[in-house]
């Protein structure tokens, strides 16, 4: 068994913890929660939702480093399996809303990820 696909897979799932938590507050949060014309409601659930996104990563990236330090099957195949899901409801949503891709990349940033996580587990 080999452990470095995990540290890998650890280390890119922290640097889209970091993209998320810096570009996703400035860009992302920061007028979601400006007066606008969408209620109160609305805006708070989209802040809680990006909150439980940061907590979502967060957990992948620390599964990942467990699996490296401890060859954690359990803990490598959900992170790898939340990985996928980002992956593929980030690309099917935004290809279904008719988006660009160039500018809704987050689904492809998992692709990596799962894709490491996927060896980790075969290795």
């Amino acid at each position: 068994m080999a452990e470095w696909p995990f540290f890998a897979a650890g280390g890119l799932s922290t640097l889209w913890l970091l993209v998320h938590g810096i570009m996703g507050g400035r860009d992302i949060v920061r007028p979601a929660l400006a007066p606008s014309d969408l209620s109160p409601v609305v805006r708070y659930t989209l802040y809680i939702c990006w909150h439980y996104t940061t907590v979502s990563i967060a957990m992948m990236a620390a599964l990942f480093v467990w699996a490296g330090v401890s060859l954690n099957m359990t803990g490598a195949t959900i992170a790898t399996a939340l990985a996928a899901a980002f992956s593929m409801v980030g690309i099917v949503l935004a290809r279904r809303q008719g988006g660009q891709f160039r500018d809704l990349p987050q689904g492809w940033l998992f692709v990596p990820v799962a894709v490491l996580g996927g060896i980790g587990l075969i290795l």
